[in-house]
């Protein structure tokens, strides 16, 4: 003989499926009048779903959530089950959905009750007083809001929900990885952890498409996404700094003001690798799968920098600013997490990347072309002096500030056009090299001076 549960069930699928011509009509008007509320929302929504629950679906919920037990007639089934219509509103990025939830206030009337009017069809009733978002059993949140819709005298239930394109993507795994799975797996604290581990690293991807996408909207007019050097500094900047933030927090527990660092990372990458570069856009590419790959890879901000030997330069002023930084790296904290940013997204080893990073601060700063032109009444000899003398000179004032912002992009920028100004000057005052040997302490010290200047 059969349970009894089964012959309940089975007699409230057979009612479901009897309503089903009245879901299907309050399915299409519910998708009408959603359509022309996200109107306004051309630029974020990108689909709205619906669906009915199915019988399979049905019968699986009655037995889960023990509705024979609590329900005494298929009727009582259909009251107490709130999503027999699933409506789902898919916006771009995670920050729509708040946007888009607040919106339907506009179009609901209301008037104290649970659940309010929708002003344009007065058969739709939406429960806006519901805390939103909604904290689910596994500790996620989602944008979930009850419903009805009215017809013939009778409510059939609905349940609208708010998800960005990455929270439909957890969703889905969630549901056919874990919820779904009829394999006997235990849910313990691993598992649980490494869920959220993925729901984190989906929420990061999510501000990075928004980011991307901003690029392309602003840069639309560009024959190649992003490749011009604001909109790809930009981009990469911005990269940096959130994967920086949460790597600190993540290996020390706070996070610092990386902003600018991360400004000079981006135009560093730029001039280094995009400048004049070739095959650009491939390039582009791989320094997204690598900003993604990192979010899944621990950065040690407590470990000591090493460096595969003593970074030594014939140039003066690389040679002043490397032994500078050499000294620093495992003593200024600052100095510190710059440079384990800086060797974590770059692929060669550590000495490598601190030679070529210190290079190209002596572009940014010296314009090669231009200071290899100076001093043109001097002999040889003389200009190569006084042009090692001065960009010494310059290195030094840097080292003398002892602050990060030596490297902050508005200062380089700064620093570079006092440089010019001030070489430019020193030509036309000093025509002869003994006028300018004589001065030279004058010199040094005026350098000095205005280089400090730049960073009150």
């Amino acid at each position: 003989m059969e349970l009894e549960l089964f012959s309940f069930i089975d007699e409230a699928i057979q009612y479901y499926e009897l309503k089903r011509p009245s879901f299907e009509y309050a399915e299409g008007q519910l998708k009408t009048v959603f359509k022309e509320i996200a109107a306004d929302h051309d630029n974020t929504l990108l689909s709205i779903r619906t669906r009915i629950k199915s019988s399979d679906s049905l019968r699986e919920k009655l037995i889960r959530n023990r509705f024979y037990l609590n329900c005494t007639s298929p009727e009582d089934v259909l009251k107490n089950l709130t999503d027999v219509i699933g409506i789902t509103l898919e916006c771009r990025f995670i920050r729509n959905e708040a946007e888009m939830y607040h919106s339907l206030f506009q179009f609901f009337i209301d008037d104290g009750k649970i659940f309010s009017q929708c002003r344009s069809n007065p058969n739709v009733y939406l429960n806006l007083h519901m805390a939103q978002p909604q904290t689910q059993r596994n500790g996620f949140t989602i944008y979930r809001i009850d419903g009805f819709y009215t017809f013939n005298e009778e409510r059939i239930n609905f349940e609208l929900q708010i998800k960005s394109l990455v929270h439909t993507f957890w969703s889905e795994i969630e549901h056919e990885v874990v919820y779904k799975n009829p394999d006997f797996i235990m849910y313990d604290i691993f598992n649980r952890n490494m869920l959220g581990a993925i729901r984190d690293n989906l929420d990061v991807v999510d501000r990075q498409l928004e980011i991307m996408y901003n690029e392309i909207s602003y840069q639309s007019q560009q024959a190649q996404i992003g490749m011009d050097e604001k909109g790809f500094k930009t981009f990469v900047a911005r990269s940096i700094n959130e994967l920086m933030n949460r790597k600190m927090v993540e290996s020390v527990g706070f996070a610092t003001d990386f902003k600018q660092c991360s400004a000079i990372l981006a135009q560093y990458i730029y001039v280094k690798d995009f400048l004049n570069g070739t095959h650009n856009p491939e390039r582009m590419i791989d320094y997204l799968q690598l900003l993604n790959l990192l979010t899944d890879t621990r950065i040690e901000f407590k470990e000591e920098i090493y460096l595969e030997h003593t970074y030594i330069s014939k140039d003066p002023f690389c040679n002043i600013l490397g032994g500078y930084w050499q000294q620093e790296l495992n003593k200024n904290f600052q100095w510190h997490i710059f440079f384990c940013m800086l060797f974590t997204i770059q692929p060669g080893n550590n000495i490598e990347d601190f030679s070529d990073f210190i290079h190209v601060i002596h572009l940014l700063m010296i314009q090669p072309t231009w200071y290899a032109s100076t001093f043109q009444k001097y002999d040889q000899k003389d200009a190569d002096t006084v042009r090692d003398e001065l960009a010494g000179g310059l290195a030094q004032s840097l080292v003398s500030i002892d602050k990060i912002d030596i490297i902050h992009e508005e200062k380089v920028h700064e620093v570079m056009e006092m440089f010019r100004t001030f070489v430019e000057m020193i030509e036309k005052d000093y025509p002869d090299i003994k006028i300018y040997q004589k001065y030279q302490k004058e010199i040094m010290a005026e350098l000095t001076h205005r280089t400090i200047v730049i960073f009150q």
